[in-house]
C-alpha cells in the first residue's frame, strides 16, 4: 500500500444513548400521522470550510455522528499526495468534532444483532465508527505527453465485474461503474485538473497569494514533465459492508489491496503504445522545404485532394503543379503517380511502449501534517 493513500474518507457513528447536539443547518420534527408518534428527526448536513476553499461536511441529529469530505486535502493548497493510514483521516476529523462539541469516532472492539423485522436477516453493528466510503488513490508516471495515449488504451478494457468503461470527449478521464452503488474507478490525467483548480484560485481573492500560486504552478510543471495519470478506486458502502471493511479499528489498510487491483490487471494483459504523428505540412517545414506555414499548408492541401482521387493537373497550371510535385517528393509522396492507399505515405513519426512507473514525491513538495491541520481554524459555510 506504499503508492496508495487515502483521498476520500465517509464515516459515522451511532450512540444509542443520544442527547447529542445537533449539528447541521436546520432540523425537520416528524411525527407519524397514523399514530401521532413524534419520530427521530432529521438534520441535514452543515458544510465547513477551512484554508484555500477546502470544505467537509459534518451532520448530527442527535444519535449518529457523521463526517464527509477529503481528509488528504482539508487545510491544504493541494492532494496530490495524501495521508496513507485511516488513523490519520479519522485524527483529522476528530479535532473538528470535538471543536463542535460532538464526541469522537472510536474503534470498534465488539459487535452485536442488530434487531431486525420478522423474516428479514440479522445483521451486525458494532460500538465504533463505520465507513461509508473510502476512496484509494496512487499517481502514475507515464512520460510526458503520453497521458491521453494511456488513458485511452485502458478505456478500450473492462474491468472487475464487466463494468464498462466511459471515456470522457476531451480524453483526460475515463470512469468505470460511475453510478455503482458498489465501486467506481477513475483515471485522468492529474496536470488538466490542477489547471482547472487553478483558475478557479486565481479568481479567488482569498487565494491570490503569489507564493501559494507560484506553489501550485511549481506541482503542475512537475505533473505535465512527468505525464502523471491518477488512479482511484472508489469503493462504496454495499461492497464494503459485503467485504466487512467497513468497521474502523477491525479493518486495516492492507485489507483493501484486493479489492483495488483492478487497474493493475488491468495493465498487465495489454501493451499501451505512444504514437506521435506528423503532418504533411509539419514535414514540409521540418525538413525546411518551404519557408512558411502558408505555403506548406498550401502544398499539404493539395496532397490530400490527390488522396481523394482528384486529379491536380486538371486544377492546377504546369508551374503550379510541378512546384507542389517538388515539394512533395522530397518527403516521398508523388502526386504525378495515381494515388494507392497501400502506399500511402506515413505520417508515423515515433511509436513506443509506454512505461509506467510510481510517481516520486519531490524534495520540496509539502507533505500533510495531522498536527498542522489541526490547528488551523475553519468556518461554517452553510
Amino acid at each position: 500500500m506504499t503508492s496508495f493513500f487515502i483521498d476520500q474518507l465517509f464515516i459515522q457513528q451511532e450512540y444509542q444513548e443520544g442527547n447529542l447536539p445537533f449539528v447541521g443547518t436546520h432540523v425537520i420534527e416528524k411525527i407519524d400521522l397514523e399514530t401521532g408518534e413524534k419520530l427521530p428527526p432529521s438534520v441535514n448536513k452543515k458544510i465547513l470550510e477551512g484554508s484555500f476553499s477546502t470544505k467537509l461536511t459534518v451532520r448530527c441529529d442527535g444519535r449518529k455522528v457523521r463526517v464527509e469530505g477529503n481528509p488528504s486535502r482539508w487545510q491544504r493548497v493541494d492532494n496530490l499526495f495524501g495521508l496513507r493510514t485511516i488513523d490519520e483521516c479519522v485524527s483529522v476529523y476528530n479535532n473538528i468534532l470535538k471543536q463542535l462539541d460532538l464526541p469522537p469516532f472510536t474503534k470498534t472492539t465488539r459487535f452485536h444483532h442488530r434487531q431486525t423485522p420478522d423474516g428479514k436477516s440479522s445483521s451486525l453493528i458494532g460500538n465504533g465508527a463505520e465507513i461509508t466510503l473510502i476512496d484509494w488513490t496512487r499517481n502514475h508516471e507515464i512520460g510526458k505527453g503520453r497521458e491521453q495515449s494511456f488513458i485511452r488504451g485502458l478505456s478500450s478494457m473492462q474491468i472487475g465485474r464487466a463494468r464498462k468503461p466511459k471515456l470522457y470527449p476531451d480524453g483526460n478521464t475515463c470512469n468505470w461503474g460511475e453510478a455503482s452503488t458498489w465501486s467506481m474507478t477513475k483515471l485522468y490525467n492529474k496536470a488538466v485538473e490542477l489547471k482547472r483548480h487553478l483558475k478557479k484560485a486565481e479568481k479567488n481573492s482569498n487565494q491570490k497569494d503569489d507564493n501559494i500560486l507560484t506553489y501550485i504552478k511549481n506541482i503542475i510543471e512537475y505533473c505535465e514533465e512527468k505525464g502523471v495519470v491518477r488512479e482511484e478506486h472508489s469503493l462504496r458502502q454495499t461492497m464494503l459492508k459485503r467485504y466487512n471493511l467497513n468497521w474502523y479499528g477491525v479493518v486495516k489498510e492492507t485489507d483493501f489491496v484486493e479489492h483495488i487491483q483492478d487497474i493493475e490487471n488491468a495493465m498487465k494483459t495489454i501493451h499501451i503504445s505512444h504514437d506521435e504523428h506528423e503532418t504533411i505540412a509539419d514535414q514540409l517545414l521540418n525538413h525546411s522545404i518551404v519557408k512558411s506555414r502558408q505555403a506548406a499548408n498550401s502544398t499539404q492541401s493539395y496532397a490530400i485532394l490527390w488522396q481523394q482521387g482528384m486529379d491536380l493537373r486538371q486544377m492546377l497550371s504546369d508551374s503550379q503543379f510541378y512546384e507542389h510535385k517538388a515539394r512533395l517528393k522530397k518527403i516521398g509522396i508523388d502526386i504525378g503517380q495515381k494515388f494507392d492507399v497501400s502506399r500511402l505515405c506515413p505520417t508515423l513519426k515515433r511509436s513506443e511502449v509506454i512505461e509506467v512507473k510510481s510517481l516520486s514525491i519531490p524534495a520540496w513538495y509539502k507533505m500533510p501534517v495531522v498536527e498542522t491541520s489541526n490547528i488551523l481554524p475553519f468556518k461554517a459555510y452553510a
